[in-house]
């Protein structure tokens, strides 16, 4: 793609009403105009913490390489637990299809991406296409499936721990013991299909937080049934350097340029009447917790 230095910057814009708050995002727009290829960006924060600005920097340089940037708010552990973030992330994916042409956005080349617990919504958001359960209220008909996935330093077990984490207790609304269908629901690994759109998984070998093998196992696990890519950022820590990250979005640019290179690669928008995009999944699933609050 061609280098554009200077995306406009469109703030604030509403796009999920849910009973806590009224979620917005940014949208980074290429100056080359639409429509574009579409990267919806989550940010990390352990599910408690964080918010879209974080991600300013790599939309900026995505935009600048032609991509439209989304980068949404979403609910933290505080404000509602599993489902909330993963029907927020959808509504962010559902939002680019009803109103984003007006803002450069393609809605037949759609990828998530996101950092830490972003990069687990973003995978999780990619597996779990028109799930009834897990759908926002808010887009009826629109599809929520994306044409790729990309991880940076990513949570994609919550089974994998062998104790049982604060900020996932928080994040799912107790132990593992207590609500097994959420540990399970909220994980990637196990998910996949051949359904599963072509994922990049980016992680350090020195990432003490969430360790690589993790990661691993989720790229192999993509891989043996769709297609993935895994890379390792060598000596890269949970917290990537500024060196770490500009290798991390020219990796993911040099994904991404592959995989929504064209509209013809990406899934169905609304196809039949339901929205369903031809991507039913054994029948729809009850997200854990049913009925705790109001999508």
């Amino acid at each position: 793609m061609t280098t554009d230095p200077t995306p406009t910057v469109h703030r604030d814009i509403e796009f999920h009403e849910t009973p806590e708050r009224t979620l917005s995002l940014d949208v980074y727009e290429p100056a080359a105009g639409g429509p574009r290829p579409t990267v919806v960006v989550f940010h990390g924060g352990g599910f408690r913490s964080g918010e879209k600005e974080q991600s300013a920097e790599q939309a900026r340089t995505l935009a600048g390489e032609g991509y439209a940037v989304v980068t949404p708010e979403y609910r933290l552990s505080g404000e509602a637990t599993f489902p909330a973030a993963l029907i927020d992330a959808k509504a962010a994916v559902e939002w680019c299809r009803a109103e984003g042409d007006g803002y450069g956005i393609d809605p037949r080349r759609i990828a998530t991406a996101g950092y830490s617990a972003g990069a687990n919504l973003a995978a999780l958001v990619s597996v779990t296409a028109n799930e009834p359960g897990f759908e926002p209220a808010a887009y009826p008909g629109t599809s929520s499936a994306v044409a790729a996935a990309v991880g940076w330093a990513g949570l994609y077990d919550c089974r994998a721990f062998d104790e049982d984490l604060e900020v996932l207790v928080d994040y799912l609304g107790g132990t593992r013991e207590e609500v097994p269908e959420a540990y399970e629901f909220a994980s990637p690994m196990g998910q996949t299909d051949v359904r599963t759109p072509p994922t990049l998984v980016v992680h350090g070998d020195a990432d003490e937080t969430l360790p690589i093998e993790q990661a691993r196992r989720y790229a192999d696990a993509v891989d043996a049934l769709s297609t993935a890519e895994f890379v390792v950022i060598e000596g890269g820590s949970h917290d990537f350097s500024a060196a770490s990250m500009d290798r991390t979005v020219a990796e993911t640019d040099r994904f991404l340029s592959t995989h929504l290179a064209s509209g013809d690669g990406g899934p169905p928008i609304a196809d039949d009447a339901d929205g369903a995009a031809g991507l039913d999944r054994d029948g729809p699933r009850e997200p854990p917790g049913d009925g705790r609050f109001d999508r």
